[in-house]
């Protein structure tokens, strides 16, 4: 079943760049939206699209799933997660997530059992606001990466997934989030150094290296790139590891960048698509990249959605103006967070072009006969 045919689908063009998306017209929720970028929203196999549900104005997100080969769709209320922390199993039919102080696993049938969870004796009643921004495994398969805030500290730790054991690895005494295992070496990770406002004082705290590179032995704990202080040369940004294990990043506002960490000698940034750009990610050959621009200045210009072909050097836009969603963008984290499925086959992302908050896929070839 192609996209056309499928009945849960609606074809959209846009009407600049003649480039078609299929927007997810089966509602099980009044918020339908796309995975945060750093981890698909459609599993491996590339049969199954996951997404993001919420209801208004109720806080909290929910997840559901659509299959892309058959007219089934289905709403889970009690997946209940926190951050942004879903991902799909290997297999695509599950999905692991984390709510309060516990990782868990849900089939598509809906059960779900508990992975791994934090040790009351470690949080001694204190509140844990975060136990994962976005989940990510271990190279070898073995350990969840962790990064949580409790009470007015943050830690980075390992969720032991045979044993259901977590270990701390390190504690913060500022703000550590977006930790990410690199896919290719088991023992490295990076995380993000953040901006954060002290609970109890209210005095705002900006972040000086925003990419730091840790390992689980603890033997390392480094920017990626020292140079690259913030504000000074260099903007906010967000990133990502690249499938073959290059850690791939957005300055807000010179663009896309990439760095070999296995490369001997200083590591060099190679400035591969040129900004201003907020979100982006890349196919796993590093040939072709998306990005938003940028979900940041809705509230005086509308948003695009970007497509570049790195050896062409051709750029186009999936959406050329996409208004701002019906509702606060911060209510939901509703950012178009642009990203390619497993295989390439795909871009997904959050659209508001009908109104509403929807998840949307379009087929690169079809980009590709655009350009």
């Amino acid at each position: 079943m192609t996209l056309d045919e499928h009945p849960y689908f609606e074809r959209w063009t846009d009407p600049q760049s003649g480039v078609v998306s299929y927007i997810l017209n089966e509602r099980v929720a009044p918020v339908q939206m796309g995975f945060y970028f750093t981890n698909p929203s459609i599993s491996k196999d590339e049969k199954w699209l996951w997404f993001y549900t919420a209801y208004p104005p109720g806080d909290r997100k929910t997840l559901s799933v659509v299959s892309l080969e058959k007219p089934f769709i289905r709403h889970y209320p009690n997946a209940q997660f926190t951050s942004a922390s879903p991902m799909i199993d290997d297999y695509g039919d599950a999905i692991y997530f984390c709510i309060r102080e516990g990782v868990y696993r849900m089939t598509l049938d809906g059960e779900i059992k508990e992975i791994c969870t934090l040790s009351p004796d470690y949080i001694k009643r204190r509140p844990l606001k975060r136990l994962a921004t976005h989940l990510t495994r271990s190279a070898d398969g073995k350990y969840f990466l962790l990064d949580g805030e409790l009470a007015n500290f943050w830690f980075v730790a390992l969720g032991d997934i045979a044993t259901g054991e977590v270990r701390i690895l390190h504690e913060f005494g500022r703000h550590h989030n977006h930790g990410q295992f690199s896919p290719t070496n088991p023992k490295l990770f990076s995380l993000a150094q953040d901006w954060w406002v002290d609970a109890i004082s209210g005095q705002y705290f900006p972040f000086d290296q925003r990419i730091w590179l840790m390992d689980t032995e603890q033997t390392m704990f480094e920017p990626l790139i020292p140079s690259h202080w913030f504000r000074h040369g260099t903007q906010a940004c967000h990133e990502w590891w690249s499938p073959d294990g290059w850690v791939c990043w957005v300055d807000y506002e010179k663009g896309v960048y990439e760095c070999d960490v296995t490369a001997p000698g200083p590591r060099q940034a190679v400035h591969v698509w040129q900004g201003p750009l907020c979100h982006a990610h890349c196919d796993a050959a590093r040939r072709y990249f998306c990005a938003d621009e940028s979900p940041y200045k809705w509230d005086r210009q509308p948003c695009q959605i970007r497509f570049y072909d790195r050896p062409q050097g051709k750029e186009i836009n999936i959406v050329s103006a996409m208004p701002k969603p019906p509702m606060p963008r911060g209510s939901y984290h509703l950012d178009p967070h642009p990203h390619f499925s497993p295989q390439g086959t795909y871009v997904v992302y959050t659209t508001m072009v009908r109104g509403k908050v929807d998840v949307a896929l379009t087929p690169v070839a079809g980009i590709l006969a655009r350009m």
